[in-house]
């Protein structure tokens, strides 16, 4: 791979995705998705139109990333838009990775995707990203990610490539998921129990 094959990096990353219903019988609900569609220190083959390479999220690639402005699309498109940080999306960098929770709108084609998404009929998320400051192996088979300068969207997919990655589907009552301020703690219930799927996912992979 040459520098200017490098330049030519198409920098879309798709994660896995699982999905899991908990409903009550309450007559009002709220659909959420969650997850972490960016993992650190997770190498991960990537193929494109010139060549492949094992690449690697370093834990501090999100230090100095603005997460106040970033969405949730279907098929990277900016006509299929489902939730936006700080409205109706929350995004927190712990030690995992980037963690997301988005409470979906009350729109027929909201309704949709959230359905595709828990029956596991789409089973994959993606990433947009501009990165600075890449560190590459001399053979270029190996690419560390150092810093995300910007994170444009992450985007519900049928493709994944970062299987070890995991979002989730839930509903909830309306008592339950009236609209608050993002908490600022991750290991809140909702964050444990995305980590708690993909611990049991990377022991799936694991006995494969």
């Amino acid at each position: 791979m040459t520098e200017q094959k490098i330049k030519k990096i198409n920098n879309y990353r798709k994660v896995d995705i699982t999905a899991e219903i908990r409903a009550d019988e309450d007559s009002g609900k709220k659909m959420v998705l969650r997850g972490y569609p960016i993992l650190f220190n997770t190498p991960t083959m990537i193929r494109d139109f010139f060549d492949e390479w094992e690449e690697t999220v370093s834990p501090n690639a999100l230090d100095s990333t603005n997460l106040s402005d970033v969405y949730l699309m279907v098929g990277h498109n900016p006509d299929n838009v489902l939730g936006r940080a700080g409205i109706n999306m929350r995004l927190e960098k712990d030690e995992t990775g980037l963690f997301f929770e988005c409470e979906m709108p009350n729109t027929q084609y909201a309704r949709d995707w959230y359905n595709l998404v828990e029956s596991g009929v789409v089973d994959g998320m993606s990433f947009a990203f501009k990165s600075e400051g890449d560190t590459w192996s001399p053979d270029y088979k190996q690419r560390t990610i150092n810093e995300i300068s910007k994170l444009w969207e992450i985007t519900i997919t049928p493709f994944p490539a970062y299987e070890e990655a995991s979002v989730v589907a839930k509903s909830r009552s309306e008592g339950q998921g009236e609209k608050t301020e993002p908490p600022t703690d991750t290991e809140d219930e909702a964050a444990k129990k995305a980590r708690a799927d993909l611990d049991k996912k990377l022991k799936e992979l694991e006995s494969l």
